[in-house]
């Protein structure tokens, strides 16, 4: 199946109130088109390798693929002249040896800034480095390509080896981008080429300049294919490190779009008349537990199950404590949503979930019947009779661990928990790590793929429309090998594999019932607690018009359609 190597890691950097000279910068005029402003300076143009949020709202300023999605979850064309079917003839089934033939027909209007037309031979050598053994990148559903293959200049088959029901946004959507053959250097590597930095345009802007940890600059490309577009003819991308500076840049009318703002600051420009906030439609980013369901420091669920956590019940007992609505309301300022499956936005809504009822007591009794009893009175519970392989009078103490980046409204989250967990008799010791020390490779010491942990909490989820490819790298038995893929718990289900190998087919009635099944599976097993859905927002100027914020995408998706208000 597929090998996840790459994890998208929401970056919501807080503030370090230091002062920055952008705070008293003169604010853009029209002519000079607009700021945006983010805290740090984006790794590169090309998502796929550092995959910071920051890369793809410079990318979708100068970059373009196949396709993209819309904040609502449709696909759209960029460079694709349609979008490839199974109605209008381009996409063939094999329904007997399952593999897939689809057919891409490009626009021919589109040209790169220099002048040289887009073409096939631009999509097969940005396949071809992908794939390169030695200098490529996994994307996904790569695994399920055998071969990519040119037709004529403007037209260009893909060969699958399985179905694979995300192939309209495997060279496109978020984080895929096509490449010039003629400019960029493949002996350089997709991974490591200049050409990420210094990028040959074909969206609707091209690179002036980038002053490393102040700015880069942007003008309207000439050449781009789509007339009278963009109408803004500048944008500036400031490296803004301190959020209260951004934040206030905005309402100075020093800066004209700030990503991803919190809830917070979300708070805070409410009343500001010069200031708004794109919400997405959806939600995508679910907070949520995750329980390692083998001993700390090991990965085999079986030989070596965690002595708290291998017990449903115990899980289940800790989701029945969480008091999710005060979460969203004292530290979320009601921005929060309750989440409790994956199944929980269109297209695939699944509603034979029952939200869990907050009942400490419920969890109380639940502990005690799983043999979790505080029989020395110190209010914590020991093992008297407990079934996950501990010995009597194992304390039920464990490390409980989130990341430093999202900052205070996670930390208090984090906190609040704790002190549920705590009435019911589980001790628990907090801990605030980095993001990248977390998520990390297990050779570089990565406590999550090292499995040396033993609950913690961050935010995560699908983009776009098909979570195949992320339930995979989270919950399917494959991916519980470290570094292959997310499944950290080691949670081994093969009706749940079989129900997810099987979701991958072009029938969607049959997609949705199989997604269905696996919310059941998911929710009597619970191998992670999903818990409350963080808002995805962006604040902007009230002078740039046609802003949407999308979960889809990052806010720039759209960024050729913008205007500036008279």
């Amino acid at each position: 199946m597929l090998s996840p190597l790459g994890k998208f890691v929401p970056v919501l950097v807080t503030g370090m109130l230091v002062l920055s000279l952008f705070a008293c910068a003169p604010a853009a005029t029209a002519e000079e088109g607009i700021v945006i402003v983010i805290p740090e300076d984006p790794p590169s143009f090309n998502p796929a390798i550092a995959d910071t949020g920051y890369d793809y709202l410079v990318m979708e300023l100068v970059m373009l693929g196949l396709a993209d999605v819309d904040p609502n979850g449709n696909v759209f064309p960029e460079l694709a002249a349609e979008l490839p079917t199974v109605e209008n003839g381009d996409v063939v089934v094999n329904e007997d040896d399952r593999t897939m033939t689809v057919t891409w027909k490009m626009r021919q209007d589109v040209q790169w800034a220099d002048g040289t037309p887009v073409t096939a031979g631009d999509v097969i050598f940005t396949y071809e480095s992908i794939t390169d053994p030695e200098t490529g990148a996994w994307i996904p559903g790569i695994d399920y390509v055998d071969s990519v293959e040119k037709v004529d200049d403007y037209t260009f088959k893909v060969y699958y080896n399985d179905i694979y029901p995300g192939y309209l946004t495997q060279f496109g959507g978020e984080q895929i981008a096509i490449w010039p053959a003629h400019y960029c250097d493949a002996s350089q590597g997709f991974m490591a080429w200049d050409c990420a930095r210094q990028p040959l345009s074909n969206g609707p802007y091209v690179l002036k300049e980038w002053i490393n940890g102040d700015h880069l600059t942007f003008v309207k490309n000439d050449n781009y294919y789509e007339k009278g577009k963009p109408a803004i003819p500048a944008i500036t991308v400031r490296i803004v490190p301190d959020q209260a500076v951004r934040k206030q840049m905005l309402i100075n009318g020093d800066a004209d779009l700030d990503m991803w703002s919190t809830e917070p600051v979300i708070a805070d420009l409410q009343d500001e008349p010069n200031v708004k906030v794109s919400i997405s439609p959806y939600n995508r980013w679910v907070f949520r537990l995750y329980f390692n369901l083998s001993a700390k420091g090991t990965n085999d669920p079986e030989a070596t199950p965690h002595p708290i956590l291998s017990d449903v019940n115990v899980r289940r007992a800790i989701r029945m404590a969480i008091d999710v609505d005060t979460i969203s309301k004292e530290f979320f300022l009601g921005y929060a949503q309750p989440a409790w499956t994956e199944f929980f936005r269109p297209p695939y809504h699944c509603g034979n979930i029952p939200r869990p009822a907050f009942d400490i007591e419920g969890a109380k009794a639940l502990l005690e019947s799983s043999g979790w009893t505080d029989s020395d009175g110190d209010g914590i519970r020991e093992c008297n009779g407990c079934t996950t392989g501990a010995p009597d009078g194992y304390k039920m103490e464990m490390e409980f661990i989130t990341y430093a980046e999202f900052g205070e409204a996670l930390t208090l989250t984090q906190q609040f928990i704790a002190e549920e967990l705590k009435q019911i008799g589980i001790e628990t010791d907090l801990s605030v790590v980095e993001g990248s020390v977390l998520w990390a490779a297990s050779a570089d010491g990565g406590i999550e793929q090292s499995g040396n942990f033993d609950m913690d909490i961050y935010d995560d989820g699908y983009a776009g429309t098909d979570p195949t490819d992320f339930l995979w790298s989270y919950y399917h038995s494959e991916a519980a090998t470290p570094d292959y893929g997310y499944n950290y718990g080691d949670w081994i289900n093969e009706d749940f594999d079989a129900l997810l190998d099987e979701a991958y087919t072009l029938d969607e009635d049959y997609r949705k019932e199989l997604f269905c099944q696996m919310a059941e599976i998911l929710e009597e097993e619970l191998p992670e607690a999903l818990l409350f859905t963080a808002i995805n927002a962006d604040a902007h100027s009230a002078r740039v018009q046609g802003v949407q914020s999308t979960t889809n995408d990052i806010v720039t998706w759209n960024v050729a359609d913008w205007t500036l208000a008279k």
